[in-house]
């Protein structure tokens, strides 16, 4: 593989990347510093990012065929444009937020994302944008990563780049190469694969959704899960499991989140049956399901969507569960369901996926997993916040945060914690939410 890549190459999105959602993965990182450099660390920091991943300073453009899908432009914007700082000193008290353990609503009204990220996802629209805002005791990083471009996995490992300059004034503590930004083993790699099966894909029904009868107020929150308890419970687990069956901590948190959901929104008369099943759709990184696996700090998206289907009395067993009450072998049925989704996405169905893509007249519509499901559960457990050291003037990041959502969002994991645990965020309305907070105060799992 090419150490130095063309203006070409490093502007060709691949057909995985015409579908992702047209919106920004987004993250506030607090840092309790108000180091009088943090800025200029900051935007010399983001200089040399923008040396070694250019098209930062690009635009996600549409292209004309096939319908739908995305370019990138060529770099037109000025580290003025990607990089801004806004004074909140006289507003915000970092302390305040701390006492308030982070929680989303604190951060509601600040407005800490860039002005120019346009909610109606607009051809052109940025890749890269970021705030640092400067409160009273600490200070707000707000960064913003064009999906169209990128995952998860890639957002934590451009965050590893950025901190890396920041530290030392180049990327080579982070090991960076330019193969990190070579996307042509997803766009050449399917050439020979056959385009008649469209695998792990669907047509997004774009009928309008029903509105809700009666407005409801939604709460964004986190529940936090013990890595300790989770490692002892995965111990208990896999005595229920089926001789050569193995599941992940993620697996059996996934389960436990998917009954806690279910049990949310199920009514205390719901009639369950042994036949009732429930569907869940989740995201799984298939960088190391290449042959020759692509690197762990690949910048692009690198993500199939397996759809994991359980038994409904399974998990409404699971979400009920609290104290010394629990079914091991429901949480047992359904994290293995999670695995076995799971170990579906493999090269040859993402080159089936990307050919099918390429093979298309129009790929407006068209979204990962092989049907729709209400419900998804995503993890960013792996993506490494926590442990980036940004340097003297900065230090580590101490909380991952988002605002307040204004719609309904399944549960998210959140970076992993120093010590392991896991912070999930929920944005339920409130009644669905006190349902789930009810059984969560007196769970086993809860750190």
């Amino acid at each position: 593989m090419a150490e130095t890549l063309s203006p070409q190459e490093l502007s060709q999105l691949s057909p995985l990347e015409w579908v992702m959602p047209r919106s920004f993965i987004s993250q506030i990182l607090c840092f309790p510093s108000t180091n009088p450099r943090i800025y200029e660390v900051l935007r010399d920091g983001l200089a040399g990012t923008l040396a070694d991943v250019p098209y930062l300073a690009s635009r996600v453009v549409a292209m004309a065929h096939p319908k739908g899908s995305v370019a990138l432009s060529s770099p037109c914007d000025s580290l003025g444009d990607l990089f801004r700082i806004r004074d909140l000193t006289t507003t915000v008290d970092y302390s305040d937020l701390k006492a308030g353990g982070f929680e989303p609503s604190l951060f509601d009204g600040l407005d800490l994302f860039s002005a120019d990220l346009n909610p109606a996802n607009t051809s052109p629209s940025p890749v890269f944008r970021a705030v640092l805002s400067l409160a009273k005791g600490g200070c707000l990083l707000s960064v913003s990563l064009n999906h169209s471009t990128a995952d998860i996995t890639a957002f934590g490992s451009l965050l590893r780049i950025w901190a890396s300059h920041c530290r030392t004034g180049s990327s080579e503590d982070a090991q960076f190469s330019q193969v990190w930004l070579d996307r042509t083993a997803i766009v050449n790699s399917s050439r020979h694969a056959p385009a008649d099966a469209p695998l792990l894909l669907h047509k997004e029904d774009s009928s309008p959704s029903s509105q809700p009868s009666k407005p409801v107020e939604i709460e964004t929150t986190f529940f936090r899960y013990s890595a300790e308890s989770l490692k002892s419970l995965k111990a208990e687990v896999s005595k229920h499991l089926p001789d050569g069956t193995w599941v992940s901590t993620s697996d059996i948190l996934t389960a436990l989140l998917w009954g806690s959901a279910i049990f949310a929104e199920s009514s205390d008369d719901d009639n369950d049956t042994a036949s009732d099943v429930c569907s869940m759709r989740i995201a799984v990184n298939c960088r190391s399901r290449y042959n020759p696996p692509l690197p762990k700090n690949y910048l692009g998206a690198a993500f199939g969507v397996s759809l994991v289907t359980a038994k409904k009395v399974d998990l409404m067993d699971i979400g009920r569960s609290s104290g010394e009450t629990y079914s091991i072998s429901a949480i047992a049925n359904a994290a293995a369901a999670v695995r076995q989704s799971v170990n579906i996405i493999d090269e040859g169905k993402m080159n089936t996926i990307v050919h099918h893509l390429s093979a298309q007249e129009d790929v407006t519509g068209l979204k990962l997993c092989e049907q729709p499901a209400s419900v998804s559960i995503v993890s960013w457990a792996d993506e490494g916040v926590y442990e980036l050291d940004w340097g003297n003037e900065l230090g580590h990041c101490e909380a991952v945060r988002l605002p307040t959502f204004k719609t309904k969002r399944y549960p998210v994991v959140f970076p992993r914690l120093p010590n392991g645990d896991l912070e999930v965020l929920v944005s339920f309305d409130q009644e669905l939410l006190n349902r789930w907070r009810a059984v969560y105060s007196v769970s086993p799992w809860k750190a």
